[in-house]
């Protein structure tokens, strides 16, 4: 034993002693020095005492509260006793990066060792540990108006080793259909038609493929595939423009997850359901017959060029519906991010990252995520659950979840993917689809940004909460770095250079409903500048009030990418999107 806490003790100085710091506005609690460890010189033997009740439920990057004595040089947690690991804020293990749960355990045993010259203690509690994954969920094949076939798309995936999590979504319009949807080469209109007169006189099935295809990569524990499809109607559906009485607002792109394969589970397209009523009524039936499936519109401010709007109007979303039930049943959040570009943050106060194109979007506030989180704010809304996440609506590159900027053919809204990290215990498909059911998820621009926030204690992404005056709202964040993580992932995306993954985080705004400037606005409550790649902050806001919301940025610094090829202008930094929560009731 001796033996070994004198090795461990050795890797700890070895390795690193982390110093946690960050840069704060007036109104941000000043933490309590954040040091790994001090020199102990008395040999005074330490102990450690972690303050859990067993059986707890811990999340990835929760501060575990211990009481520590004997002044150790030198501290580790550790997962099943597995690798140590140095993440500390005081004397407190900061959970980032822990191993997985193994698939036959709901449990796990978190110990924590405080090392001295010549004594070391430590102290093991059971909890139940929810890990960060991280996954694509938007992208599309050969079999509607993709460039790749599924196999290729999966296989892919599993080799690259970045993604934990993947869902084909297919566009309904076009699987099993001819794709009317414009403007697309003459090639693929002409292998739609050849596709669908196999459809038609032949056993080929589309649908079917993209079921078998689901269950064939499904690598429980390992990689996580999900059943799910895209209803995309444009302008030119029966429930559009033309033929609506509320125009452009009764159409729009919305994906659809089912938490299982289920055999006699449709896909349903614009040419079967009209409009947005027609489309969560017929889900929430779908619901009902026991095929759980959860919806995140996509692309809400998107246009193609003269073709007409593909966009999502919020308000109408909110109160144009005759059937708000079925929405409540369905409707999760929204894809803030893709490769189209970002939908959140010109109503916000920060400088957005990977916009939108122009030519691509349509500049209306009603369109903006903050017109959607200041609608579900309110007092109808109450209690739904309303998440920010983040995917690749990858068309032309040959797998999900990847950092090139091809993102649907050349110089055509050249944006690197975007991935949703997601809390589960395990990665396996009800595990996932639970997370984004429950809005334990957040969006992330292509890097694995990992997050936990929590506002007067509660992780609540996407949820209604009651708090006390004032709020606390505790921070913590971790950067990319080189390699694996704990569980054997790489770190590095597709197209993303290795080189280019140790960066600080360069800013955290902590965001708000503005109710001076009034909707959409949101305000910034804080800015910090930690520039350190873990960060653990905590800021107070006395002037929380019933129906407001908040949702936290998270940026670091990264690969500089072109924009465009015939273009000067380059990104280098990536954003998580992690929110919003909705105040219920304030008590002193």
């Amino acid at each position: 034993m001796q033996k070994a806490c004198k090795l461990y003790s050795m890797l700890a100085v070895s390795s690193m002693i982390i110093l946690l710091t960050s840069i704060f506005v007036p109104s941000i609690i000043q933490p309590k020095n954040l040091v790994a460890g001090t020199s102990s010189l008395d040999g005074e033997s330490p102990s450690v005492l972690i303050n859990l009740t067993p059986g707890s439920i811990v999340y990835e990057g929760d501060i575990v509260n211990c009481t520590v004595t004997g002044d150790p040089h030198d501290m580790f947690w550790m997962i099943n006793r597995q690798s140590p690991h140095y993440t500390f804020y005081g004397h407190d293990p900061i959970l980032f990066d822990p191993e997985p749960t193994p698939l036959n355990a709901t449990y796990v045993n978190l110990s924590v060792w405080a090392v001295s010259d010549q004594f070391a203690s430590y102290d093991t509690v059971q909890i139940k540990l929810k890990r960060l994954y991280f996954g694509d969920i938007q992208f599309h094949s050969t079999l509607s108006d993709g460039y790749n076939d599924p196999d290729t798309l999966y296989s892919n995936a599993i080799v690259d080793n970045y993604l934990d999590f993947a869902c084909l979504t297919d566009h309904a319009e076009i699987v099993n259909e001819i794709d009317h949807t414009p403007p697309q080469p003459l090639w693929m209109f002409a292998r739609c038609v050849l596709q669908y007169l196999r459809y038609k006189f032949t056993s080929y099935d589309e649908w079917q493929i993209i079921k078998d295809t689901t269950q064939e990569y499904y690598q429980p524990g390992r990689f996580t595939t999900l059943l799910g499809f895209e209803y995309s109607p444009g302008p030119w559906y029966p429930g559009g423009h033309l033929w609506s009485e509320h125009g452009w607002e009764d159409v729009g792109h919305v994906c659809f997850y089912y938490k299982d394969v289920y055999a006699d589970a449709p896909e349903y397209s614009a040419g079967d359901q009209y409009t947005f009523d027609d489309v969560f009524q017929a889900m929430a039936d779908e619901w009902d017959k026991g095929h759980y499936n959860i919806g995140f519109p996509h692309h809400p401010l998107m246009k193609i060029g003269s073709w007409g709007e593909y966009t999502v109007n919020w308000s109408f979303l909110a109160s144009g519906m005759e059937h708000p039930e079925a929405r409540n049943q369905i409707l999760r959040g929204v894809e803030t991010y893709s490769k189209w570009g970002s939908a959140i943050g010109i109503y916000s106060g920060y400088p957005m990252i990977w916009p939108y194109e122009s030519k691509s979007m349509v500049d209306h506030p009603s369109y903006w995520v903050e017109n959607g989180l200041w609608e579900w704010s309110k007092h109808p809304l109450k209690n739904q659950r309303f998440a920010l996440i983040a995917s690749s609506d990858n068309h032309a590159v040959d797998r999900p979840g990847s950092a090139s900027m091809e993102s649907r053919v050349a110089k055509s809204h050249p944006n690197p993917a975007g991935i949703i990290a997601a809390y589960a215990v395990h990665n396996t498909r009800s595990e996932i689809w639970d997370a984004l059911n429950t809005c334990d998820v957040y969006g992330t621009q292509a890097l694995k940004i990992r997050a936990n926030i929590r506002f007067d204690d509660h992780l609540a992404n996407g949820r209604w909460i009651n708090c006390t005056s004032p709020l606390s709202i505790q921070i913590a964040a971790q950067s990319t770095f080189p390699g694996v993580d704990s569980s054997g992932r790489s770190m590095k995306p597709h197209g993303y250079s290795a080189d280019e993954l140790e960066y600080p985080i360069s800013d955290i705004w902590v965001l708000k409903k503005d109710t001076d400037k009034g909707q959409p606005w949101c305000k910034v409550l804080a800015h910090l500048t930690p520039n350190t790649n873990l960060v653990v902050a905590t800021i107070e806001d006395a002037d929380v009030q019933p129906n407001d919301f908040y949702y936290v940025v998270i940026r670091q610094h990264g690969q500089d990418m072109e924009l465009a090829q015939d273009s000067e202008t380059h990104r280098d930094q990536y954003t998580a999107f992690i929110g919003p929560v909705y105040i219920d009731q304030v008590t002193s």
